[in-house]
């Protein structure tokens, strides 16, 4: 071989990073036309980067996509069945988190800042989830007659915990009442 034929034949590796949608397209075009990632990214280089740089020989003349085996099939479909259930089960829990602050908003007396509430629950949705909205909204509205002017706003207080606590008015704080937990945060 002489040395032009040594460096025509030459490869080289190069990396890239797709985010999660690009990379489902991707993996679905190749899935269709039977091609590789990489047979992909040398075409659409060939097709859209060479001729702006004026070289169309980007990919050798021996170029010859190959098909694939059924074995790449699947994996492509699993992959694609992931991102499928990973958004359907982002779209279950939206689902259930605003029927959790229906049910709470329903019974809520203080009914201020909705979507602040709405992004509250979604962020301590594996605490809230367990609960049931209409008694934490209960005793919400418990805290809001307690505390009057003081008392938390609903976003505030299912954020700081609240529905942990409980008022034990047989405690003298000269008329003022305070939350107490039962249990100590750090345990």
């Amino acid at each position: 071989m002489s040395e032009e034929e040594k460096e025509e034949g030459k490869s080289y590796t190069t990396s890239f990073r797709l985010n999660e949608s690009a990379n489902a397209r991707l993996m679905l075009f190749c899935e269709l036309t039977g091609m590789r990632k990489s047979e992909v990214v040398k075409a659409a280089i060939s097709q859209f980067i060479a001729p702006t740089i004026q070289n169309a020989n980007v990919i050798p003349p021996y170029y010859n996509p190959r098909a694939h085996t059924c074995v790449d099939n699947v994996i492509i479909s699993k992959d694609i069945m992931k991102n499928n259930t990973e958004s359907k089960n982002e779209d279950a829990k939206k689902e259930q988190t605003h029927a959790w602050f229906q049910a709470f908003w329903e019974v809520c007396k203080n009914q201020q800042f909705a979507r602040r509430v709405v992004k509250t629950i979604r962020l301590n949705w594996d605490d809230l989830s367990q609960l049931d909205p209409k008694m934490v909204a209960d005793k919400y509205n418990e805290h809001f007659r307690e505390k009057g002017n003081y008392a938390k706003h609903p976003n505030s207080w299912l954020n700081d915990g609240g529905y942990d606590n409980h008022v034990d008015n047989s405690i003298s704080t000269q008329g003022l009442n305070f939350d107490i937990t039962e249990v100590h945060p750090d345990e």
